[in-house]
């Protein structure tokens, strides 16, 4: 099996030597040739070097590759992809060639290039999850169309995936741009799941007054149980560690999160779509506040500091706590997904969604069986529930900040309690006339309702 690669930056070498190893014949560019040079030396160094054919440019790539041919792109998102899409078109690609765009593109640049490439190629779409070390080993791959150049490569993927129980964690989800709108929302779910743990360490270590060695034992703990995760281990390893003068790592790193864009694409087509995913808006909201000095706001946005409470915290009630905030990250994911495909007639099926995040992913977890339970599970969790309410009561008690642990809290509770929307859809009837849905489903005025003789002016 022959397959072209363009790209190979941290991503694409050890996709690269992944698929050589799996048994593929790549011919691989990247416009810089130190980055071939690179790949090259590691496939000799393995032993595999006699399946990668490294090409100077795109024409060369084209002509030696077997009709039909299979392309896959790793470049960054945006122009480039499309640059690179034409410059493959000049170079010969045909009709029943197909090119994959593997990076983090966002998903209405994928249903564009569709329409605009339908006559020239086979555009397809997939996201990648893992990173570097996924890549090379086994990631997670959530592709999407219906291309019938899809046939050649995909039991490839399904080799070069990683796998849980024997199934293969590459699945085709949906149809058109789907795989990229899966990974931007596993992305998305991903930011709320690193700021929820980051939250748990922060009430530990300075609303309980443990180090950063005492936090690492307690997620270790757990990790050994029904929370273990990818995310929640690589934090009690980061946790664990200290220089050489004993000063934790975690002291030694600024405060500053950086983001490459798939949070904020999250929560923009979430409120695009209408369908709430507080835990993931406010994930993306809580980096955009660690870099509140570098906005043009920031004189606004500047506060004296504030000195903090300590609290008495239950580990268990916490444990059960951190569970459901976690379960209903994935939810909100989830739904997210359900909504889109809904809307755009994907047809995504969201069980083998669910199984290509079961390993070599960034949100890898045990816990992904009680996730794919369902609404039915959740309303099982009493006493994870009531645990949820108290450790979020405490925690914002010690003066901190906990953005994913209240936004997950009140999105449960909103679901699940009294409403007050009866007041503001009065409010806004009362200034605007916007009208008032009562219970029976009657579309109305207040004035319909009720007599006012005058309103507040």
């Amino acid at each position: 099996m022959q397959v072209a690669l363009v790209g190979l930056g941290v991503m694409g070498k050890n996709l690269a030597l992944n698929l050589i190893e799996k048994g593929i014949t790549l011919v691989a560019y990247d416009k810089n040739p130190h980055a071939g040079e690179e790949l090259l030396s590691c496939a000799k160094s393995q032993g595999m070097a006699d399946r990668l054919h490294i090409v100077s440019d795109l024409r060369d790539m084209v002509r030696r590759l077997e009709a039909p041919r299979s392309i896959l792109l790793l470049v960054p998102a945006g122009e480039l992809v499309d640059s690179v899409c034409n410059e493959l078109v000049e170079a010969g690609v045909e009709c029943n060639d197909i090119i994959v765009d593997c990076g983090n593109s966002n998903y209405k640049d994928g249903i564009t290039r569709k329409l605009k490439y339908q006559n020239k190629f086979e555009f397809a779409t997939m996201g990648i999850s893992g990173g570097a070390e996924g890549a090379r080993h086994g990631p997670a791959m959530m592709a999407s169309g219906s291309e019938g150049g899809w046939g050649r490569i995909e039991p490839w993927f399904e080799k070069a995936a990683a796998s849980f129980n024997g199934e293969s964690c590459f699945a085709r989800v949906g149809q058109s741009a789907s795989g990229h709108f899966v990974k931007m929302v596993h992305n998305g779910i991903e930011y709320a799941l690193m700021q929820l743990i980051a939250e748990v360490y922060q009430l530990l270590r300075i609303g309980t007054g443990r180090s950063p060695k005492e936090v690492a034992e307690i997620f270790n703990d757990w990790s050994e149980g029904q929370l273990n995760s990818y995310l929640l281990s690589i934090s009690s390893h980061i946790l664990s560690l200290e220089n050489h003068n004993n000063v934790p790592l975690a002291d030694l790193i600024d405060n500053k999160v950086g983001a490459k864009g798939t949070g904020l694409w999250t929560a923009q087509n979430a409120l695009e779509l209408g369908i709430a995913v507080p835990s993931l808006v406010a994930a993306v909201q809580a980096r955009h506040l660690t870099n509140a000095c570098n906005t043009t706001a920031a004189q606004e946005m500047s506060y004296a500091s504030k000195s903090t409470n300590n609290v008495e915290i239950d580990l268990e009630e916490l444990k059960e706590a951190f569970l459901l905030a976690s379960l209903l990250a994935y939810r909100q994911g989830l739904a997210l997904i359900k909504g889109a495909s809904r809307t755009h007639q994907w047809k995504v099926d969201l069980s083998k969604t669910l199984q290509t995040w079961r390993a070599g992913c960034i949100i890898r977890a045990d816990y992904l069986d009680s996730v794919a339970q369902g609404v039915e599970f959740i309303d099982s969790l009493e006493k994870e529930s009531n645990s949820l309410r108290k450790i979020t009561g405490q925690a914002i008690m010690t003066g901190l900040a906990f953005p994913v642990l209240g936004a997950t809290q009140t999105y449960l509770a909103t679901l699940t309690t009294p409403s007050n929307g009866h007041l503001v859809q009065a409010q806004r009837d009362y200034f605007g006339e916007h009208g008032v849905k009562t219970h029976s489903g009657e579309t109305c005025h207040l004035t319909d309702l009720v007599d006012i003789d005058a309103k507040v002016r």
